[in-house]
């Protein structure tokens, strides 16, 4: 990160968790791990340049993505880069080690989109318009939720190997694997060497897997190594089981039944296909259902080996976010791009940081040019509601104000040819 000043922050999380047992208790109060990245080379404060809210994915800590952010700072033209910043969520990573003693076995996945919002707020004045959200993997779900939150924040969003969906990919339980990972380890050697012949990591980039083995693993006072987030808080981040059995068909009519279901699984209607398998994602279903309010413009990138975006899914991302009411207009309207990321799998950022950094920073170079020209429009808009500096109702305001309620816009005549 020579290109980088890095300032570590601690930010706090939102009151209260998604779920009941996502902390020891409600006033438990957690803390996120931040890190902010300026470029060394300064960007003036009247300087037009984005800030960058990132957010990652599961069981990979936060500084992985730094050979991304050299890369995209090396890449960038059409815009300026002015700050990003990133944090572990609540339960992975330093901020883990923060909030150990806090922490429950229920994490949210929108937990985090929250914690962002208190984030942004908490450090308002190192930050500046326009916002850009760059999300991976889980990371993706986060920065939708924020934008479905606050639509305006985030200018632009770019989501890498996207988790937006509402079924499990193919293959194993996505939490088997991470439940059975070995934790402890007699040396940092020894650990380092045995995940480096891992096939999971062998196709990383050396900077990307030097940042993971430097930040996974924690050194302990015997001289031997854990890993930096405990494998059951990665492994209950992936899924959220119900393994209470569902009541009969006749028991599921009564009031006392559906209120039990709505206890244990608040996102989902109760005794719905949605309810029945053991292990999902319940917040999931209300996340695909709000995509269409999705306002930023959208980059969609998916590695071609890709496990996750099936056909399937990459044609459900592009034909549906923002298509609905508030959203950006969707692919028809140029709200939505989709780009392949060639010879890359789900963890692409790490494997081809340097080919995603061109891509995103052709797009962004576009996205800067949009954010000028919606600038330039506010600032010279005069929207004739107001006068006096916008203190005060305007004559325009107090004439139509007294007309039917149900008052329509007039439309324009054409002009003449």
């Amino acid at each position: 990160m020579s290109n980088f000043t890095v300032i570590e922050h601690t930010s706090p999380c939102q009151y209260v968790r998604e779920y009941w047992h996502g902390a020891r208790s409600d006033d438990a109060t957690l803390h996120l791990a931040v890190k902010e990245y300026r470029p060394k080379e300064p960007v003036a404060e009247s300087e037009d340049a984005i800030t960058i809210i990132s957010s990652h994915g599961n069981g990979f800590p936060k500084e992985c993505y730094e050979a991304l952010w050299d890369e995209l700072l090396n890449a960038s033209h059409g815009f300026r880069i002015r700050s990003i910043w990133i944090a572990d969520i609540a339960n992975q990573g330093q901020s883990y080690v923060k909030n150990k003693d806090r922490l429950g076995d229920d994490p949210g996945w929108l937990d985090h989109s929250r914690d962002l919002l208190l984030m942004i707020n908490t450090f308002r004045d190192r930050m500046k318009a326009p916002i850009v959200g760059i999300g991976h993997s889980m990371g993706c779900s986060h920065l939708a939720g924020l934008s479905v939150m606050h639509p305006r924040l985030l200018h632009s969003l770019v989501l890498i190997e996207p988790v937006l969906q509402d079924f499990a990919p193919p293959g194993p339980n996505a939490a088997m694997f991470s439940s059975m990972r070995r934790e402890t380890w007699d040396s940092r050697a020894k650990a380092e060497a045995q995940m480096s012949k891992n096939g999971f990591f062998k196709a990383m980039d050396p900077r990307a897997l030097k940042a993971y083995l430097k930040n996974a693993l924690t050194d302990t006072e015997d001289g031997g190594v854990i890993l930096t987030t405990p494998k059951a808080q990665e492994a209950w981040t992936y899924v959220r089981p119900i393994f209470e059995p569902l009541p009969d068909e006749r028991d599921r009519e009564t009031l006392e039944a559906s209120r039990r279901e709505r206890l244990l699984n608040p996102h989902v209607t109760p005794f719905s296909r949605l309810s029945e398998p053991v292990f999902t994602l319940p917040e999931m279903g209300a996340l695909i259902a709000s995509l269409p309010h999705i306002r930023p413009r959208t980059l969609f990138m998916y590695g071609e080996y890709s496990h996750i975006a099936s056909e399937e899914t990459r044609e459900f991302h592009s034909s549906v976010v923002g298509t609905g009411h508030g959203g950006n207009g969707g692919k028809d309207d140029g709200g939505v791009e989709v780009l392949e990321v060639v010879e890359a799998s789900h963890l692409c950022p790490f494997e081809k940081p340097q080919a995603i950094a061109v891509d995103v920073s052709n797009w962004l170079g576009k996205e800067m040019t949009r954010w000028k020209v919606e600038r330039d429009f506010w600032v010279k808009r005069d929207t004739g509601k107001s006068k006096n500096n916008r203190t005060e109702l305007s004559e325009k305001w107090l004439k139509e104000v007294k007309k039917p309620a149900d008052l329509m816009r007039p439309v324009k005549k054409a002009a003449k040819l």
